[in-house]
C-alpha cells in the first residue's frame, strides 16, 4: 500500500477540507518550507542510495539523511549557515557522507520551496495515531512546479492505523498513489538526471557502423564532458573538476590520434595543436592540486611536517598563480573557438567509410605491437626515458580498449583492462615519484634563494631522498610486471579479440 499520494489539481485547493471530511484530523502545523538537496557534482550520495536534505523554515533548520525511497536514516539540527562537508554536525550523517564523497564538495543540486501542512489523525481518546503531511504546490528553482502531495507518516505502535489511513486516501477521488518519491519529481522538474551522469564517454558500437559515425559520437560526448567541468574548474569548487577536465582532454587527443585517415588531416592536425595547448594549460594546476592533496601523507614519511610548512605555503602560492593562468585560458577567445570548432568540425560524421570493427581490429593490433616492442626492450638497466615511453604506449592501448571495448564483449574487455592496469600502476608510480622528486629539488632551490631556514632545506633533502627510494622501488618492479603482462595468456587474449570474427 502506498504511503505517498499525488493530489489532482482539481482537488488541490480543497485538499485539507477533503481530508477533514474523510478522517478525524486536527491541523497542527502550517508553514512554508525550503528544501535543498545536497550531493556532489557526480552524484556520489545518490549513486550510493542516499539523499541529503537541508530543511529550512522560519525558526528551524535541520538535515535529513534518507534512502531514495524517503526512509529517514537520521535527522539533525544545523545552523542556518551554508552547508558544506566541513560544517556537517558530528554523527551518522557526517560519517556516512564524508566516507562517500572523498575530496568532492557538497553542492546544492536542487532547491525547492512551498507550503507544508501537518495534520494529526486522531484515534480513540483523541490520541494521534498517524500524521498526514500535505506538501506543495512546490516551486522548483530553475524548473517547473511540482503538484500537491499527501504523505502518511506512521507512529511507533500504530502501523495498522497508518495502513488504514492509506486505504482511506486511496479511495478518495483525486488522490492517486505516487509513482515516484518527491525528490525524483523535483529532479525531473529541474531537468536533472543523475542516473545518466558520466565522467567519461558511454560507448556502445555496432560492429558494422561507419567508423566516422563512431568518432563523431565519441567526440560529441567528450566535448559535453569538458563543458560540464569548466564552471567547477573556474570556481575551484573541488579538485575533481580539473581532474575530469584534464583526463577528458587527454582522451580527446587520443581519439584524434586514432582518427588518422578518418578525419580530414588538416582539421585533425589543427585540433591536435589546440588540444595540446589546452592540455598544457591544465598541467601545472593539476600537479599542484595533487601535491597539496597528498601533502600530509608525503611529509609523514620524513616526520617533518613543521619544518616543511614553508614548502606548503610555497606550493599554495604557486597553485594560486597556476589556477589564475588556467582561468584566463578557459575564459579566452582561443578556448571558445576550440569549443565552437569542436562542435562544427570534429563532432560531425563524414561520408560513410570502413566499418568501425575493421578500424578497431587494426588499431588494437598495432597498439599491442607498439607496447610489446617497447616492453621487450625493458631491462633493469633501461633508462627512465624508456620506461616513460612504455607508459605512454600503455596509456594509448588503454584508451583504445575504452573506445572500442564494446565491440569485443564485456568479459574480454574487462580482463584486458585489468591486466593492463597492473602494468600501468607501477609505471605511473615510477613517473609520479620522479616528477615529485624533481619538483622538490626545484622548490628547495627557490626556498634557499628566499632564505628558508636550514631545517626546512634539510627536511626537503630527506623528502627528495624518500621520493628517490619510491622511484627506485617502482623501477625494480617494472621488468617483473612487464613479464606478467606479456605472458602467453594475455598474448592469446589480445589475438582472440581481433580475430574472433
Amino acid at each position: 500500500m502506498a504511503d505517498e499520494f499525488v493530489v489532482d489539481e482539481a482537488v488541490g485547493p480543497s485538499c485539507v477540507e477533503v481530508l477533514t471530511d474523510a478522517l478525524p484530523v486536527r491541523g497542527d502545523v502550517h508553514h512554508t518550507e525550503r528544501r535543498v538537496w545536497f550531493d556532489t557534482h557526480d552524484w556520489r550520495l545518490f549513486r550510493a542510495g542516499l539523499l541529503l536534505e537541508h530543511h529550512v523554515r522560519k525558526r528551524e533548520s535541520w538535515l535529513v539523511l534518507s534512502d531514495l525511497e524517503g526512509q529517514r536514516i537520521s535527522r539533525q539540527p544545523i545552523g542556518r549557515a551554508a552547508v558544506t562537508a566541513q560544517s556537517l554536525p558530528d554523527g551518522v550523517t557526517r560519517d556516512r557522507v564524508l566516507e562517500l564523497i572523498g575530496v568532492r564538495a557538497l553542492l546544492p543540486r536542487v532547491v525547492a520551496s512551498g507550503p507544508v501542512q501537518v495534520l494529526s489523525v486522531l484515534g480513540p481518546e483523541e490520541k494521534t495515531v498517524a500524521r498526514i503531511v500535505v506538501e506543495g504546490p512546490t516551486t522548483v528553482r530553475d524548473g517547473a512546479p511540482v503538484g500537491l502531495r499527501a504523505r502518511i507518516e506512521s507512529l511507533r505502535g500504530y502501523d495498522k492505523d497508518a495502513a488504514k489511513v492509506c486505504r482511506t486516501l486511496d479511495a478518495i477521488p483525486g488522490f492517486g498513489p505516487a509513482k515516484e518519491p518527491l525528490f525524483e519529481s523535483v529532479l525531473r522538474a529541474a531537468g536533472l538526471h543523475p542516473r545518466s551522469f558520466r565522467s567519461k564517454p558511454d560507448l556502445e558500437f555496432i560492429p558494422r557502423i561507419p567508423v566516422t559515425q563512431a568518432f563523431a559520437g565519441t567526440l560529441t560526448q567528450l566535448r559535453e564532458i569538458v563543458l560540464d567541468n569548466v564552471e567547477g574548474t573556474l570556481r575551484q569548487l573541488d579538485t575533481e573538476f580539473l581532474h575530469d577536465l584534464r583526463v577528458t582532454v587527454r582522451r580527446t587527443r587520443a581519439v584524434l590520434k586514432f582518427a588518422h585517415g578518418t578525419i580530414d588531416e588538416d582539421i585533425r592536425a589543427s585540433y591536435a595543436v589546440e588540444l595540446k595547448w589546452l592540455a598544457d594549460q591544465t598541467s601545472l594546476s593539476r600537479d599542484l592540486d595533487v601535491y597539496l592533496l597528498g601533502f600530509e601523507d608525503l611529509v609523514s614519511h620524513v616526520n617533518a611536517s613543521g619544518e616543511l610548512e614553508p614548502l606548503r605555503r610555497q606550493l599554495t602560492r604557486h597553485r594560486k598563480t597556476a589556477h589564475a593562468a588556467l582561468n584566463r585560458a578557459l575564459r579566452s577567445e582561443r578556448f571558445a573557438a576550440l569549443l565552437d570548432g569542436w562542435q562544427r568540425e570534429l563532432a560531425v560524421a563524414g561520408p560513410a567509410e570502413r566499418p568501425v570493427i575493421e578500424v578497431a581490429d587494426d588499431q588494437l593490433s598495432r597498439a599491442w605491437k607498439r607496447v610489446a616492442k617497447r616492453g621487450d626492450t625493458i631491462t633493469d638497466a633501461s633508462p627512465a626515458e624508456a620506461v616513460h615511453d612504455l607508459r605512454k604506449r600503455c596509456k594509448e592501448l588503454r584508451y583504445l580498449l575504452e573506445f572500442f571495448g564494446s565491440l569485443y564483449g564485456a568479459d574480454a574487455r574487462s580482463e584486458a583492462v585489468s591486466e593492463l592496469k597492473l602494468l600501468q600502476d607501477i609505471l605511473g608510480e615510477f613517473q609520479d615519484a620522479e616528477a615529485q622528486r624533481i619538483s622538490v629539488h626545484q622548490y628547495a632551490v627557490e626556498l634557499a634563494k628566499a632564505g628558508a631556514p636550514p631545517a626546512t632545506l634539510i627536511a626537503m633533502g630527506r623528502l627528495e631522498h624518500h621520493l628517490q627510494l619510491r622511484q627506485d622501488a617502482a623501477r625494480a618492479e617494472v621488468a617483473d610486471r612487464w613479464q606478467r603482462f606479456n605472458r602467453k595468456h594475455n598474448q592469446r587474449l589480445y589475438a582472440r579479440m581481433v580475430t574472433s570474427r
